[in-house]
């Protein structure tokens, strides 16, 4: 499996690491996804999807959103460009698919996410990812 180049910048740019080969969840999570677009950032996992259509959308799996929930935090970030787009947490994605921001597509059980997002989420650099995240330039939690 490759990374797209942008979120290859990306993940390189903020810091954050394929998972461990050696890690309790490596394999499982290597069978799951079809692409390397998993990584953790400061101890947390962080899925990162790009679109590159004129109006942004993005698609995620119920199953991946399911699995990630049993984890205790995790990040979906959504990238327009190697650099911006817009970063959720657990608890904000959760609450988007609760409040039916983000709908279920049953035909290919994906969460239908598109354009506008909230602004409260979007951020324009890695470093300004990096700020949404709460981390430092050494990616500590600040």
């Amino acid at each position: 499996m490759s990374i797209d180049n942008e979120i290859e910048f990306f993940v390189s740019e903020i810091g954050a690491k394929e998972p461990s080969p050696s890690s309790e969840n490596h394999a499982k999570w290597k069978a799951i996804f079809k692409r390397s677009n998993y990584f953790i950032i400061n101890n947390t996992f962080m899925i990162v999807k790009i679109s590159r259509s004129k109006k942004p959308f993005w698609g995620v799996g119920k199953d991946f959103i399911d699995l990630l929930n049993s984890l205790d935090n995790y990040y979906l970030v959504l990238l327009t460009s190697k650099a911006e787009g817009w970063v959720f947490t657990k608890n904000e994605v959760n609450s988007h698919i609760k409040n039916k921001r983000w709908n279920l597509r049953e035909a290919d059980n994906n969460y239908k996410i598109n354009y506008p997002l909230p602004d409260k989420n979007s951020f324009f650099s890695p470093r300004g990812c990096k700020k949404l995240l709460g981390l430092s330039e050494d990616n500590t939690k600040t």
